[in-house]
């Protein structure tokens, strides 16, 4: 079992785990016939994280449907992925409904990503006393780590702290903004410059910090990522935009929110009948 401290806060990317549960489970079927084998591998999945970690708190962040900010910065933002299964999609609501009768928070924010709002949460919800855990593998998310906020990555069985981060792409989460900018994402399809990894966005960084510093000093780089740079000046500074999370969806009141309740024990079993999980 990880080393997660007990009475944090844990957050967790769902849709990520949506996909896992959905290709990683064996198919289930209800009585009707429809599949709910990722409804049912998430129900056992959020009352094994109650029981082995005793969280403060534990919320589940879903991304919400359609476009959000970012489609408006760039049209083609995540243009060309594939639109998530239908058996998927056809289960959706029934785990919702099954997290709110764990007595589970979940959150879902119009116009932004499931990333943002978790970023937004850990920005009010860490503190000395509260750490928390960011059950995610998406690097995206690696720009929050700090002393009280932590990734964990269930698959590895690791925790993911400021050093990890400083030794797995040499510099710290705070510049990993500029790190993703650089580099693009293939799977978001945002632009970067063609020709930079990871290794070179790191040295790029640590030798001038911020993206307006390199652009500045680009005069600098010779060979094909000093032209492919100066090339992307424009390309860059979007981005860095869409790379970078917002923090400023919540406010300080909400750590009076987002408290886990009692099961409602009866709606559960009229809920696992209906499902057939009790067969």
């Amino acid at each position: 079992m990880l080393d997660i401290k007990k009475h944090s806060t844990l957050l967790i990317d769902s849709n990520a785990y949506m996909y896992r549960f959905f290709y990683g489970t064996e198919p289930r079927h209800c009585p009707d016939n429809n599949p709910v084998h990722v409804v049912y591998a998430f129900m056992g999945y959020a009352r094994r994280l109650l029981q082995q970690y005793h969280p403060n708190r534990l919320i589940f962040v879903f991304d919400a449907e359609g476009n959000n900010f970012r489609h408006e910065l760039y049209s083609d933002y995540k243009s060309h992925r594939d639109p998530m299964p239908e058996d998927l999609a056809a289960q959706i609501e029934l785990i919702k409904t099954a997290i709110t009768l764990l007595g589970i928070p979940l959150v879902e924010q119009p116009a932004v990503e499931a990333d943002d709002s978790i970023a937004s949460l850990a920005k009010v919800l860490a503190s000395e006393s509260n750490h928390v855990y960011i059950f995610s593998r998406d690097k995206d998310l690696m720009q929050l780590v700090n002393d009280q906020v932590f990734m964990v990555d269930e698959k590895k069985q690791q925790i993911i702290d400021r050093e990890a981060v400083q030794s797995r792409y040499g510099i710290e989460p705070e510049r990993i903004v500029q790190m993703l900018a650089l580099m693009g994402d293939e799977a978001d399809n945002i632009p970067g410059v063609e020709g930079i990894g990871a290794v070179t966005a790191a040295k790029l960084i640590n030798q001038w910090g911020s993206i307006d510093k390199i652009v500045e000093n680009s005069h600098w780089l010779k060979g094909a990522v000093g032209n492919n740079l100066r090339r992307a000046v424009d390309a860059l500074h979007l981005s860095e935009q869409l790379t970078q999370l917002k923090i400023d969806l919540y406010t300080a009141e909400a750590q009076d929110d987002f408290h886990l309740l009692p099961e409602d024990k009866y709606e559960i079993h009229q809920f696992c009948l209906k499902l057939g999980f009790h067969e």
